[in-house]
């Protein structure tokens, strides 16, 4: 295993429960919001509420 794996793998196995979950919401949160952004450039006339409906079409299909 190459020294920079085995460091990640040893820093995962030293962070909290509850940091590696703000973690992962934190990047849920940012995915989220990239796909926000893709949906506006895809639906460049698409009001807010528009894009709210396509981005819940998109988590519920996931």
């Amino acid at each position: 295993m190459d020294p920079l794996r085995a460091h990640d793998l040893d820093a995962a196995r030293h962070t909290a429960l509850s940091e590696k979950a703000r973690q992962a919401l934190e990047a849920m949160r940012f995915g989220i919001e990239l796909k926000k952004v893709s949906l506006r450039t895809r639906f460049p006339d698409a009001d807010d509420a528009r894009i709210e409906e396509l981005l819940r079409a998109w988590l519920a299909d996931d």
